[in-house]
């Protein structure tokens, strides 16, 4: 007489699953680095940046070029293509979530590693811009950031 050892096991919530990951999701997006940017070098004019900051209004724009530091690598890149959806946080800060950024000719370097993109997209990332100081703080997911910073070095 065999016995089969297969049992059957049925989840009566299917949102059990759902709830882990998104729990997940949310642990894994605390792991992100920041950068400060003056609102000069993400906005290419002041009518745009008002659209956004003061009235919430998403927008497609474009900026020349793009120079900051992030781990000890300079990275500059040029022809950016940006898409912006803006959420109020209060009357001093406003949330820009930035689901499209495209750019061009990146360089990443930092004296011994030298980096070359043709293109990148830094979509998912969002910043926290700040109206008193015109800075914005970008936060960029460590899954985003690893594409393309070498991270075996």
């Amino acid at each position: 007489m065999s016995h089969s050892n297969n049992h059957l096991v049925t989840i009566a919530d299917s949102d059990v699953f759902g709830n882990l990951a998104k729990q997940f999701d949310s642990f894994t997006k605390q792991f992100e680095y920041k950068v400060d940017l003056d609102g000069k070098q993400i906005f290419p004019n002041d009518m745009i940046k008002q659209d956004i900051v003061t009235n919430y209004k998403s927008s497609n724009y474009s900026i020349s070029s793009l120079k900051y530091r992030l781990l000890g690598f300079n990275i500059t890149a040029s022809d950016i293509r940006i898409h912006v959806n803006p959420s109020k946080i209060d009357t001093v800060k406003t949330k820009i979530n930035f689901p499209l950024i495209f750019a061009r000719n990146v360089t990443v370097n930092n004296g011994l590693i030298n980096l070359r993109y043709y293109e990148i997209n830094l979509g998912s990332i969002y910043g926290i811009y700040d109206k008193i100081t015109d800075k914005m703080t970008m936060h960029i997911p460590i899954r985003i950031a690893l594409q393309y910073i070498p991270h075996n070095v």
